[in-house]
């Protein structure tokens, strides 16, 4: 009985202890880390960068910044109270506060704060990149997959160019994003050399019963629920010279999800008439291409 006795007793004694170590860890909640304040130059333009957040990588637009006495431009995601305007260059103060709070799921994080615009001014800010994406993030993902279909009497030499000159290249990775302005966005990256826009993605709506009928040669691969033309426009909303599509947007059949979102997107053109005029003894009938992207 003794023994028993004692072992309850022991066990009262752990749970008591547990019970008030998290009470007290509760009463403290949210603490100050480390807290600094400094001045950034905030670059005229925002360029596409990763953030982290919940426990993943995510492409946003951000702001080019640099700190005093360095030449190097950063990416910063957010400043709390800054109010941006695109072809301006600031000098700012913020304050950077670091926080833990073993309650939260993401229990340690920081916050940036304007304290102070100390001047603005209109210009152009000089040594951007193009943007702030490593290489870790789109390494082997994004890269789309070419399909086409070809009708003609001399299919090979219709094939062979199709081959060689694919509209998009196809060893570039295609990403999508929104800007800060919501628009949706788009950049492709070879590597750090390389790279094709960014650009701002305009987009109309489509009646699908209206798509050329040359499509349903290349079957959709997923359930689609949005038909649409994009083209593209340069940083100041200039038509640009890389061609338009007809797109679907959709979902992939191996999707698990019971209501997932649209992750894959279809670009279609139809270039019968360019080969026709192009190779105009091939006999050309039909010709189309097709491009597969994810959606990050």
């Amino acid at each position: 009985m003794k023994t028993k006795n004692l072992v309850g007793m022991f066990m009262l004694f752990l749970l008591t202890f547990t019970f008030i170590s998290c009470d007290k860890e509760n009463e403290e909640g949210r603490k100050i880390t480390d807290y600094k304040e400094y001045v950034l130059t905030v670059a005229s333009e925002m360029k596409p960068g990763v953030m982290w957040s919940d426990g993943y990588n995510y492409l946003k637009e951000v702001y080019p910044v640099k700190k005093e006495n360095t030449e190097e431009w950063e990416a910063l995601g957010y400043i709390d109270g800054f109010e941006f305007e695109k072809g301006y260059e600031y000098k700012i103060r913020i304050s950077e506060t670091s926080y833990l709070d073993h309650s939260m799921g993401q229990p340690a994080w920081t916050e940036y704060d304007l304290l102070e615009i100390i001047y603005k001014e209109k210009k152009g800010s000089e040594g951007l990149p193009k943007h702030f994406i490593p290489e870790t993030f789109y390494k082997n993902k994004f890269l789309p997959k070419y399909r086409y279909a070809v009708e003609a009497d001399n299919k090979e030499v219709i094939e062979e160019d199709l081959n060689n000159n694919s509209i998009l290249p196809l060893d570039y990775h295609y990403m999508l994003y929104r800007g800060e302005d919501i628009s949706l966005r788009w950049i492709a990256i070879k590597d750090d050399s390389n790279t094709l826009g960014p650009c701002i993605i305009k987009s109309e709506n489509k009646d699908p019963e209206k798509m050329p009928e040359s499509y349903k040669l290349l079957p959709l691969e997923g359930n689609v629920n949005g038909f649409m033309g994009w083209s593209f426009l340069d940083e100041e909303g200039n038509e640009t010279n890389y061609p338009s599509f007809d797109v679907f947007v959709g979902r992939t059949a191996k999707s698990k999800s019971f209501m997932p979102s649209p992750n894959t997107v279809y670009l279609y053109k139809d270039l019968t008439e360019h080969y026709k005029n192009r190779f105009p003894e091939a006999g050309v009938k039909t010709v189309v291409v097709s491009y597969t992207f994810g959606i990050n």
